[in-house]
């Protein structure tokens, strides 16, 4: 039988075929083959008795995401929460380099009715850095609609940090209830609603992932690479006077030229000196 795992919990993959759902495991050789089934995996499995199967193949994957693991991602949503919890524009920048020249990337800057200003602050920075994106409210649900457009008929993972109300906008763009969470009053932090990754379907051949939030990522990437993880810099940089300008210190960069002007976001500009200097620190030790 084949099938697409679409949740995968305590040891057990959700093999979904047809109208049908099956509780499987892998089987034991994936492991001495160094092979992980994914959440989005396509997979042949099959029945023994009359429960549980066993996923016996793994097909070729599209791509895979390491942060959130899953598989065959059409594109990426990451959810700003304008307040309750407060963001991290250095957290989420590190969380588009992290998909960045892997899958196209949608920024959804939520509950914007909380603050106004501030959400219209974070559309601006991340539209003028080449980024589809969308300022949205469950309270205003003609926002949700304009969304749901540009999901539908895609695999799209949820991905930002808890609380940041990746539930609630999976349950409204799909018109059906997944568990929903809130804030700590002692840490304004977000609480884990979501513990693990599932696929959920809607109408027209749209999922949506929902994946665990996190506080924190660590980026493997070379620091001299890291430019190439911010899409803003690529055209202008084909203006500076050196190949291989880090838009650091050296003399007529054109991407320093144009954030002096406005044209690049400072907060951007800001956050990659500050992830260069984290990962250049890394590798000397």
């Amino acid at each position: 039988m084949k099938g697409k795992i679409t949740k995968l919990l305590g040891g057990f993959y959700y093999v979904k075929s047809g109208s049908e759902t099956y509780e499987t495991r892998a089987k034991g050789s994936f492991r001495n083959d160094s092979i992980k089934p994914l959440v989005g995996d396509d997979v042949e499995f099959k029945i023994e008795g009359s429960t549980l199967g066993y996923i016996e193949k793994v097909y070729p994957r599209k791509n895979m995401l390491t942060r959130p693991a899953v598989a065959n991602v059409d594109q990426v949503l990451i959810v700003i929460p304008t307040k309750d919890p407060d963001y991290n524009l250095n957290l989420i920048d590190k969380m588009i380099c992290g998909y960045e020249n892997k899958v196209d990337v949608l920024i959804a800057v939520n509950k914007y009715d909380l603050d106004k200003k501030a959400a219209e602050n974070l559309l601006e920075i991340y539209r003028k850095s080449g980024f589809k994106s969308f300022m949205i409210s469950y309270k205003y649900t003609f926002t949700i609609d304009l969304l749901r457009e540009y999901l539908r008929g895609k695999t799209t993972a949820l991905s930002g940090v808890s609380a940041a109300g990746k539930s609630t906008i999976a349950s409204h763009i799909l018109k059906k209830d997944i568990l929903i969470g809130d804030v700590s009053e002692k840490t304004r932090r977000g609480k884990h609603t979501t513990r693990h990754v599932e696929i959920f379907s809607g109408e027209e051949d749209t999922y949506l992932f929902d994946t665990p939030g996190f506080s924190s990522i660590d980026l493997d990437i070379p620091a001299e690479e890291l430019k190439d993880y911010f899409r803003e810099f690529h055209e202008l940089s084909k203006g500076c006077r050196f190949n291989d300008c880090l838009h650091i210190d050296e003399p007529q960069c054109k991407v320093k030229e144009f954030l002096e002007k406005g044209l690049v976001a400072q907060s951007r500009y800001d956050n990659y000196l500050s992830i260069y200097r984290e990962l250049k620190e890394r590798e000397q030790y």
